[in-house]
């Protein structure tokens, strides 16, 4: 069995679905940015950042988080029914161009602790990702297309700039889609097959050193943009099968997730939004019991 390939750091308090979706699949991650609301690529960044990579960088627009109307400031707290989980708070910063600046993120009660990212840009595309902490650095590099071909992630940058984690190299098939990534260090290879309406309908990931031992998610469309049905599977056996339904506005509101013995749980999101689309409140069930609240306020520009 592969060791978990996608870890949700960073993005815990990144999305309005409860945290029970995050832990049924390896590939995780990209469900869950599949099912945030209308997944569209802000035209500020560059005509090149594709749909599908927002499965190897974290959202960096308005467009990205699904908010409607020019923002300033997205203020987000999640509770939970659960208290041993603590609530979290976070807060988003864009510019004018609607791209997202810095974040601050911390839990209840280490608000000392609080880290904040600042997010750098160069020619309407990311450059670089760098924390307060200075524990974590991601730097991004494109070929003369304008195509990401490389993320390098440092660790402690400013005391030893040359600790490298990771290196990330992208290759791309001839309508600028990514079709696989490589990381050196952990020798993980990810690779995407899309349809003839160049919908991603499958990533595989294997390590170089086992190829045989390989994780695939399959995707199934019914509309242009998000799938009704994902399925997971080790080594070829099917792992978990989620069905998605979402309201007119393209948001999820309903998961069933489906286990291999067919037994199953349903998670639900009753969303609020104000007048101009956006979500300010979302309570999540799961088989009928509330899990988590998320409240979300929003200063417009």
């Amino acid at each position: 069995m592969m060791k978990n390939i996608f870890t949700t750091k960073s993005f815990n308090s990144d999305f309005s679905i409860s945290n029970d979706l995050q832990i049924f699949s390896k590939f995780n991650i990209f469900i869950i940015l599949l099912l945030f609301p209308v997944l569209v690529f802000a035209q500020d960044l560059d005509h090149v950042i594709l749909r599908q990579e927002l499965l190897f960088r974290i959202p960096l627009s308005t467009k990205d988080y699904g908010l409607h109307g020019s923002i300033q400031k997205l203020q987000k707290m999640t509770s939970y029914s659960d208290t041993q989980i603590p609530k979290t708070y976070e807060t988003l910063f864009f510019s004018g161009k609607g791209l997202l600046t810095k974040r601050e993120f911390y839990r209840e009660g280490e608000k000392d602790a609080t880290v904040t990212s600042y997010y750098h840009y160069s020619n309407k595309k990311i450059d670089s990702i760098t924390t307060n902490t200075h524990t974590e650095k991601e730097v991004f590099n494109y070929d003369n297309n304008n195509r990401l071909i490389k993320k390098i992630t440092y660790g402690k940058y400013e005391e030893t700039r040359d600790e490298i984690d990771e290196v990330e190299n992208f290759y791309y098939n001839s309508q600028d889609y990514i079709i696989k990534s490589v990381k050196d260090l952990s020798n993980l290879i990810t690779e995407c097959k899309y349809n003839s309406n160049s919908q991603l309908i499958q990533i595989k990931s294997f390590y170089s050193d086992n190829p045989k031992d390989t994780d695939v998610t399959e995707y199934q469309f019914q509309t242009s943009d998000k799938p009704h049905t994902a399925i997971t599977k080790e080594n070829g056996k099917i792992q978990t099968t989620f069905l998605y339904k979402f309201d007119t506005k393209g948001n999820n509101i309903e998961t069933t997730i489906i286990s291999p013995d067919k037994t199953g749980k349903t998670i639900k999101n009753n969303i609020t939004y104000d007048s101009s689309g956006n979500i300010i409140s979302n309570v999540t069930l799961n088989n009928g019991s509330k899990t988590s609240v998320l409240i979300q306020e929003i200063e417009y520009q």
